[in-house]
C-alpha cells in the first residue's frame, strides 16, 4: 500500500469516527472546501505531504499520524524528518513545533546529502512571489559556494535571511537580492558578519 492510500484510509477513518462520516461537516469545521476531499477520495488529486502535515496541525494530531499504516507502523522507510536550522543557542525548555518531513525518494532522485539538509520557516515577504511567508524551506548546508542568481539562506547578526545571491566584483563581494523589490538588497564580503548558510533546494517537494 502506497503512502497516498494510507493517508486516505486514515482520513476516512477520522471523518467516519469524529464527523459522522460527513465530508461536508469535516471540511466546514477545519475551514476547507469539501470539494477538495471529494476529489481526493475519487483519486482526482494526490494526498501530498504538504496537505497531510497541514491536516495534522488542524486536527491536533501527532506529526506523521496520517502516515501510519493500518497496522499502526509509521512508514519510516519512505519519510525523512529534517532538523530545524537555527542560529540561536539551543534552549532545552523551548519546544520546536516545526516538522520538516520529506520523502526519501525525492532526496535520492536529486542526490541531496541527507545529513546536510535542514528546514527553515520563511518569516517575511522578501521573496514574494517565489516563496510565501510561512513556507517550509529546505536548505543544503554543503552548498555554500555561490551559483550566481540562485537562492541561499544567509545569516546576518544571528538572523536568517533568504535571498538570491550574485557575484558583484569577482569572488570577493556578493549581492543578496530579494525577489520582492520593496525589501533592501545586501552587499557583503566573504570576511564580513554575513555568512552563507546553504542553498535553498525546495519548498517541501517543490524544487526551486
Amino acid at each position: 500500500m502506497d503512502i497516498n492510500n494510507i493517508r486516505i484510509i486514515n482520513l476516512k477513518r477520522i471523518i467516519a469516527k469524529d464527523y459522522g462520516n460527513s465530508i461536508h461537516q469535516f471540511a466546514k469545521e477545519i475551514g476547507r472546501h469539501s470539494s477538495q476531499f471529494y476529489n481526493l477520495f475519487k483519486g482526482d488529486r494526490s494526498f501530498g505531504q504538504k496537505l497531510a502535515r497541514d491536516l495534522e496541525l488542524r486536527l491536533h494530531l501527532p506529526p506523521l499520524a496520517l502516515d501510519k499504516s493500518p497496522n499502526e507502523e509509521i512508514i519510516t522507510d519512505k519519510i525523512v524528518i529534517l532538523s530545524h536550522y537555527s542560529t540561536n543557542i539551543p534552549n532545552p525548555t523551548k519546544i520546536d513545533n516545526h516538522i520538516f518531513p520529506i520523502e526519501k525518494s525525492i532526496i535520492e532522485t536529486h542526490g541531496w546529502p541527507v545529513n546536510k539538509l535542514y528546514g527553515i520557516i520563511m518569516d517575511d515577504e522578501s521573496m514574494l512571489p517565489t516563496i510565501t511567508p510561512g513556507s517550509k524551506v529546505l536548505i543544503d548546508t554543503s552548498q555554500t559556494k555561490v551559483d550566481n542568481g540562485k537562492i541561499y539562506a544567509i545569516s546576518k547578526k544571528n538572523k536568517i535571511l533568504i535571498k538570491r545571491v550574485f557575484h558583484k566584483l569577482g569572488n570577493e563581494v556578493y549581492e543578496a537580492k530579494p525577489d520582492n523589490k520593496q525589501y533592501e538588497e545586501i552587499q557583503f564580503k566573504t570576511d564580513s558578519d554575513v555568512n552563507i548558510i546553504g542553498r535553498v533546494l525546495c519548498l517541501l517537494t517543490h524544487p526551486l
